[in-house]
């Protein structure tokens, strides 16, 4: 790799555009940006800088501009892309990168740790375990068909290099930590996404950068593991020929009823333009542009999802006009309709804050879905200004000034029928408090709808520079939400000596629900250690109510006949049971506390319970063997209008089924 480098580097001096007269005096000298890069004059970091000094390709108005990429890399990345007009975000992470590898080496892999134990305060657990170099910027997934597994990937840019995975078998008792391969031109990953097919095998895409010809190249790198995480392997590269693709999100096709089912959806812009690609039958397809000319500068901080019919839904924000953009996919991601701008954010990429104005946090969208026989809901969630007198122009951010009125919040939209319409975007708390709110992420947990949101927010603080995590929740599609909560146990401090200045906090966190628990990913530097990926298990299962009952047996299919009794469950057959009045339990009861058990099964399979009204889930109750008894401890939600729920038996022959009942939701 070094010399291959070196050599491009000796090609990029040789053979770059011809450098004409000197730069204006304006522009540091070569002796000053190696100075300021704190390299020797005779590392190749310092050699790079050298082959980068025709400033005469950058514009005159570069020399006086707040953005933090040094003149040298934008010349860089100019002589590669010549027709590109703006710079990649992730040209931040290619600078931090090279200052801490000045040999432009990529580092050694880490070391991986199988599950264990991790440090934990309270309920908050250190899943990237102990570090001594900054992780930060995280995605988190929770295997819908196993709920106990999770996974959860993280940048570790100025270590290894490699993208970060974090994973757990046992609902995160235990965590392990591994990273992804490099591929072999190569030198660092940035921007982690991650998630499951139905299958059991766990996909996490990234950025794969690397210095080919001498020039900065960014591809997008898919990868997949089939133990749980632990091990990881390349799969493609779903970029196609691109070479400056840039903040892609990713999200798998989870439904049972969607007839693209496991389908894998990427979306992510390349310059200005936004594209998507899809995994299918296989393999990755070619990617479509999906964004045109109403995306007028370049399309950031996008989002997918799909829908149990297996809709796709595609979010992006427009750096030009600020505007939040939509799309839609009824055949499997084949083709989009026209964008349609759900809202208008004041920022056009990003905001200074006191507790981030380093990195500065990004106006990027996050969005999820719920579809049921009744309910056909698309919700999507930023970070902006607040909008009011005051606060409602780019330069009326906040920056560093700890006493100005300016405030961020997370700002939160939702279609009713599916994107056909959208309601006023508002905001989620829009607290009285002098504080921020900023790095949101979003997500609904398919078996109830319930909606859910953290962010970083500095209430805490009254100097508005440490934050905690909080999390609120909406039961009524996204209508009302509720008191925020705090999540982190210790705050964190970015803006003090020691902190990763360059990243903070990163550009996003992660947040994935599935029955009734919902798991964030943050980056978290509490006691003034490095940044590390935290997570906690944040219990919203019906949000009602808890009622004891004295323990009372609600069906048993070995007795006689009857609505709670025989026959046996038949085999790959539903059941539903209505079990309003028995045992106490009222009619108003949304969810029953309850103990399963599976006696005498003729074949082995799984078994699965869920609201009557609602789409079979994918993740089941108990899995048995023939002959075998199984138990299990359950919280079962209820159909919405009834005391019902419905059984599934996936055996391959009959079961028998016990209920007792020990409380209910209300």
């Amino acid at each position: 790799m070094r010399s291959a480098l070196l050599f491009a580097l000796c090609l990029a001096m040789a053979g770059g555009p011809a450098r004409g007269a000197d730069p204006a005096p304006s522009w540091p000298s070569l002796a000053a940006q190696i100075r300021e890069a704190g390299v020797r004059p005779e590392s190749a970091l310092a050699r790079f800088i050298a082959a980068n000094q025709e400033f005469q390709l950058l514009r005159p108005e570069e020399r006086a501009d707040t953005l933090r990429i040094p003149p040298w890399l934008r010349v860089n990345w100019r002589k590669g892309h010549p027709d590109d007009g703006g710079y990649p975000f992730v040209l931040k992470e290619v600078w931090e990168w090279m200052l801490a590898h000045p040999d432009l080496e990529p580092g050694p892999p880490p070391a991986d740790h199988p599950p264990g134990r991790t440090a934990a305060t309270g309920t908050d657990h250190r899943i990237s375990g102990l570090q001594t170099s900054p992780r930060n910027e995280s995605d988190i997934r929770i295997d819908f068909r196993n709920p106990r597994r999770i996974i959860a990937a993280s940048n570790d840019v100025q270590a290894s290099g490699r993208q970060g995975i974090y994973y757990t078998g046992d609902g995160g008792a235990n965590w392990g930590q591994t990273s992804l391969p490099l591929q072999s031109i190569d030198v660092f990953h940035s921007d982690p996404t991650i998630d499951w097919t139905s299958d059991g095998t766990a996909w996490s895409t990234t950025i794969g950068i690397s210095f080919p010809g001498g020039f900065t190249t960014l591809m997008m790198r898919a990868y997949k593991s089939t133990d749980g995480g632990a091990h990881w392997t390349f799969d493609s590269t779903f970029s196609g020929t691109q070479t400056a693709a840039d903040k892609q999100m990713v999200w798998v096709d989870h439904s049972d009823t969607s007839p693209y089912k496991d389908n894998i959806y990427a979306i992510w812009h390349e310059r200005a333009p936004v594209y998507m690609n899809r995994r299918t039958g296989g393999a990755w397809q070619t990617p479509v542009q999906v964004s045109g000319a109403e995306t007028t500068s370049t399309g950031i901080g996008a989002d997918v999802k799909t829908n149990a019919d297996g809709f796709v839904f595609g979010f992006w924000h427009d750096k030009g006009s600020g505007k939040i953009f939509f799309i839609k996919s009824g055949n499997g991601g084949v083709s989009y309709s026209t964008p349609v701008a759900i809202g208008t954010a004041v920022s056009f990429l990003n905001i200074g804050v006191p507790s981030d104005n380093g990195r500065r946090a990004l106006v990027y969208v996050s969005a999820d879905t719920y579809k049921t026989a009744t309910r056909n809901l698309v919700y999507a969630a930023w970070t902006d200004l607040t909008g009011v007198a005051g606060c409602n122009a780019i330069a009326n951010e906040p920056g560093a000034n700890a006493a100005s009125t300016c405030k961020t919040r997370i700002w939160f939209s939702r279609s009713t029928d599916g994107g056909a319409t959208w309601l006023p975007p508002v905001m989620v708390n829009d607290s009285p408090a002098q504080n921020d709110q900023y790095n949101q992420a979003l997500s609904v947990d398919p078996t109830s709808g319930i909606v859910g949101v953290v962010y970083h927010d500095t209430v805490a603080d009254p100097t508005r520079k440490k934050t905690d995590l909080y999390y609120q929740s909406s039961l009524d599609d996204g209508a009302t939400w509720s008191a925020p909560q705090k999540v982190t146990t210790v705050a964190t401090d970015e803006t003090i000596s020691g902190a990763h200045a360059g990243n903070q906090y990163g550009d996003y966190n992660g947040l994935s629900g599935y029955a009734g628990k919902f798991f964030p990913s943050w980056t978290d530097r509490r006691a003034n250690l490095r940044e590390e990926i935290w997570t906690s298990e944040i219990d919203d299962g019906p949000g009602l109510d808890y009622y004891t009952l004295t323990p009372c047996r609600l069906l048993d299919t070995r007795n006689a006949a009857g609505p709670l009794g025989g026959p046996a469950l038949a085999a790959m057959a539903e059941r539903t049971w209505n079990v309003a009045g028995v045992c106490g339990l009222p009619a108003t009861a949304r969810a029953v506390s309850v103990n399963v058990t599976v006696v005498s099964p003729s074949g082995s399979g799984d078994l699965r319970m869920y609201p009557a009204d609602q789409a079979t889930p994918l993740a089941t109750v108990l899995n048995f063997s023939t002959g075998q008894t199984r138990t299990n401890n359950l919280t079962l939600s209820l159909a919405a209008a009834a005391s019902t729920f419905t059984t599934q038996n996936d055996a391959s022959g009959t079961v028998h089924l016990i209920l007792d009942i020990n409380g209910y939701y209300r």
